[in-house]
């Protein structure tokens, strides 16, 4: 009877083990499209920084090239990486790429 038990009593703790948790991963900038659309050459550094906040890479090498970098790896289904790369010369916008672009509006 004792061997019935034990045996009942770990093949619940294995079967607990199997239902562990595991929260989605969310890190960076969240780019939302509406405020990446304000975003246009010729805007000074403050202007951007206003509308997008602080990069979340910033190195003391590059300090005309901003990066804000997005990623969400959910618990269940695909991963969503965005990445928005802001090229200075001095204080004022000159280029930018990545995998979210301000995109025209249609009037």
């Amino acid at each position: 009877m004792k061997k019935i038990i034990v045996l009942t009593i770990s093949l619940l703790v294995v079967a607990a083990m199997g239902c562990v948790y595991k929260p989605s991963i969310q890190q960076g900038n969240i780019l939302d499209q509406k405020e990446v659309n304000k975003i246009e050459p010729g805007m000074t550094k403050s202007q951007i920084t206003f509308i997008l906040g602080n990069p979340v890479l910033n190195t003391n090498l590059d300090e005309n090239t901003w990066y804000y970098l997005y990623y969400l790896i959910p618990s269940k289904g695909e991963k969503t990486e965005q990445r928005l790369v802001l090229h200075f010369d001095g204080d004022v916008l000159k280029s930018l790429e990545g995998t979210i672009k301000p995109e025209k509006e249609e009037e």
